[in-house]
């Protein structure tokens, strides 16, 4: 097989991972765990029993929940022409519902953990209800991440009739609709409908045109424990093997770095992080879904790879692009600076595109969307990130030997 084909063959392989962006199901509600309690808009309390609520209790929810804001940068932002809804915070109520039973848990952690690193579980942390009424919805956007470690979001829809309120799931250019007025919908025992996604998953709420959608939102941590993974890779075996005598095959045509070079996989998904404090190494355990698989897959070839942020200059300026251990500041780089240039120097990054800098080959078996590359906020001096935690695309990245220290010919 020539050069090309084999790069081709493997690159098609790596493709065809499947990416899982969301999970969802329902569970059965009891009389233990179907009662809601909060705090009314006059102080008193209020009580529903989601078995059986009626449009004057949902009413009188809704009527005592604060108008929800949205994050833009560091503040909470009102504006109804993007999110029209209601909000009680994880303090103004209380219910006996848990999502750490009737399989949730179980769902989330077979569907979207994927091939996680030994020794990770998953930690659920209640973050707000919502109310949806009539005239209410939530335009697109993605949750603001809390820490390095958040990894997901779980939306509970308690049972109500409402019609409208659907969620949609956008990734990589697919979308997919849950329709949460059909999922609650039950003629016997109430049941709650659950939907589990990546944090950095672009979604949004449509317009609910009758009734009232009511829903808990739990933020999910990575957390680490001593157990063993409770599943494999999220592909089968035969799958596995192919990507693996696809990569095998290519690693093993001199033609391919036959000097040496690099071999880079961009990922599906993007992480939170702390420009200033996180360390890319420790990325390493929060790897979700297909971007784990992969991490798996290149440790069972022996192949040693490590995450890398990759910049590139802002528009209309000098081109080119680096891969770089670390995050990086650029307070002390002016406009004038050639990025690439001043990140080589300063920070020892491998160039592997640039009109007048030797480049370091890179081989990529998953090609990164110009759209995807890491981009920091370019800042003009002495102005500071409004964000402490933000996404950043990253990609995994090895180092490969000649032709002749891999031994083919």
């Amino acid at each position: 097989m020539s050069s090309n084909k084999s790069l081709k063959a493997i690159q098609s392989a790596f493709s065809n991972i499947n990416h899982i962006t969301y999970c969802s199901g329902a569970v059965s509600l009891t009389e233990t765990t179907s009662k809601l309690y909060y705090t009314t808009i006059n102080g008193s309390e209020g009580k529903i029993d989601f078995s059986k609520p009626t449009d004057d209790q949902l009413a009188a929810l809704a009527g005592s929940c604060q108008k929800a804001t949205f994050g833009v940068e560091k503040q909470d932002v009102l504006d109804e022409t993007y999110r029209k809804a209601g909000k009680l915070d994880a303090t103004q109520f209380a219910i006996n519902f848990s999502p750490l039973t009737g399989g949730i848990l179980d769902t989330i952690r077979d569907s979207l953990l994927g091939s996680q690193i030994e020794g990770n579980s998953i930690e659920v942390e209640l973050y707000k209800l919502n109310v949806y009424g009539p005239g209410s919805f939530f335009k697109s956007h993605v949750d603001t991440p809390r820490n390095e470690n958040m990894f997901g979001s779980l939306v509970v829809v308690l049972p109500t009739v409402h019609e409208g309120g659907s969620l949609i799931v956008r990734h990589a250019g697919n979308e997919q609709v849950f329709d949460t007025a059909l999922a609650v919908r039950s003629d016997n025992i109430p049941k709650a409908a659950f939907v589990a996604f990546y944090s950095d998953v672009e979604h949004e709420v449509t317009l609910v045109t009758s009734g009232y959608r009511v829903t808990l939102t739990y933020n999910l941590y990575l957390t680490k424990t001593s157990s063993k993974p409770l599943k494999p890779l999220s592909m089968t075996a035969d799958y596995i093997e192919k990507l693996k005598q696809s990569l095998a095959a290519l690693l093993a045509d001199p033609n391919v770095l036959p000097n040496g070079g690099l071999l880079g996989f961009s990922l599906a998904h993007r992480y939170p992080i702390d420009p200033k404090k996180t360390e890319l190494s420790n990325l390493i355990e929060c790897l979700k879904g297909s971007d784990a698989d992969t991490l798996s897959i290149c440790k069972s070839l022996s192949i040693d790879v490590s995450l890398k942020a990759i910049y590139y200059p802002p528009k209309g300026y000098r081109t080119g692009s680096c891969l770089v251990d670390q995050f990086v500041d650029f307070q002390d780089c002016l406009y004038e600076d050639d990025i690439v240039e001043y990140l080589a120097h300063a920070y020892n990054a491998k160039v592997i595109h640039h009109k007048y800098i030797k480049c370091t080959p890179i081989v990529w078996i998953k090609k990164p969307a110009k759209s995807n590359f890491f981009k920091t906020n370019y800042l003009a001096h002495g102005n500071e990130p409004a964000l402490e935690f933000t996404y950043a695309d990253v990609c995994l990245v090895a180092n490969i030997d000649s032709a002749a220290k891999r031994n083919v010919k």
